[in-house]
């Protein structure tokens, strides 16, 4: 990868962004996420217990900016109603069942990168969708 990816997001900023994002929902820190450590943290940004994540919400963790195009963008992504919200089944249930491409329960680091370079490439290809 260059060193700037598009008039937005920047090789370092995604770096940064998958490298936080994967250490915050890796709650043990073994180098491998489950399925209940993505539920976990879902239920501990869901600050107001309505099953549901808004923007705040989603970027309340240490590290996310959310002012940042990138981190807009990833949440409009996941957002696969386009509700404006992260449901439960969209953050825990797709989206896991994305990065373990081979449904064995577990989300190795590597399979983390690729899927969010995929999703990266993929914003880049089709534009912002704002927030």
């Amino acid at each position: 990868m260059g060193t700037v990816l598009s008039q937005t997001y920047h090789h370092h900023d995604i770096e940064m962004f998958i490298d936080g994002t994967f250490k915050y929902v890796d709650t043990d820190h073994d180098g491998v996420m489950v399925k209940g450590e993505l539920a976990a943290v879902f239920d501990y940004l869901d600050v107001d217990h309505d099953g549901k994540l808004s923007y705040a919400e989603y970027t309340k963790y240490d590290g996310a900016s959310a002012e940042s195009q990138l981190t807009h963008d990833v949440f409009n992504h996941f957002d696969t109603n386009k509700d404006g919200f992260l449901q439960r089944t969209e953050y825990v249930d797709t989206l896991f069942s994305q990065m373990d491409h081979n449904g064995d329960g577990q989300v190795t680091r590597h399979d983390y990168d690729h899927f969010f370079t995929n999703v990266v490439h993929h914003e880049m290809h089709q534009g912002h969708n704002g927030r």
